[in-house]
């Protein structure tokens, strides 16, 4: 399983133009082959104007099949076009394989937090290892389903840590939860990678 990402930087003065514009071309491509990619706002943390595009795949293959067939598309390419005029920068690709999911996949979740950072070469491995002890941990202490990814297409010997919520609400009492369980900072002294690439967010998705 991999988890292509898209990330978007919308022009703040045309923000909402550009969003529902994201969101169209996004529908649009839904409808033209199987696979279903779903459009994401930062949730009270990030980029303001920052717009993520995720989709599930299987097979790259497939998927770029069929998202290369959308380019000789008319209706796209005017779509497409009407977003590009709403940009502040142009956007940014990375595909993650699945490594390690704590808990149960499911369906697409309505709120994600990311944490992700990137590891020498020669500490991949570890660095890896120590994303997937951190994800079982947390899902053993209150039942948060967490995906470890890691990157080498776009973002070059990467990890990712998201942990999928039903809503904020839940986000912050797993967040709080983990902090009055007392290991944390404990545990954060095993961390493998480099601190100074460490990024995190939290995601809403509105599609």
């Amino acid at each position: 399983m991999y988890l292509w990402n898209r990330q978007f930087v919308v022009d703040p003065g045309k923000f909402f133009e550009g969003v529902a514009g994201i969101v169209e071309v996004t529908e649009y491509l839904n409808s033209m082959g199987t696979h279903k990619s779903d459009v994401w706002l930062p949730a009270m943390v990030g980029t303001v104007g920052a717009v993520g595009v995720t989709t599930r795949t299987e097979s790259l293959a497939l998927f770029d099949e069929e998202r290369s067939a959308a380019f000789s598309d008319a209706g796209f390419q005017e779509m497409a076009g009407r977003v590009g005029n709403c940009l502040a920068a142009n956007p940014e690709d990375t595909m993650w394989r699945i490594a390690h999911v704590a808990g149960e996949r499911g369906d697409v979740p309505a709120v994600s937090s990311v944490v992700n950072w990137d590891a020498h070469p020669a500490e991949l491995e570890g660095s890896i290892g120590f994303a997937i002890g951190m994800a079982e941990f947390q899902h053993e202490l209150n039942g948060t389903t967490v995906v470890v990814g890691t990157s080498q297409w776009g973002r070059p010997n990467a990890v990712s840590m998201i942990l999928n919520y039903d809503s904020i609400a839940e986000f912050e009492a797993a967040s709080d939860a983990v902090l009055a369980e007392g290991s944390f900072l404990e545990r954060l002294k095993g961390a493998v990678g480099r601190p100074e690439t460490i990024q995190s967010g939290v995601m809403r998705r509105i599609t």
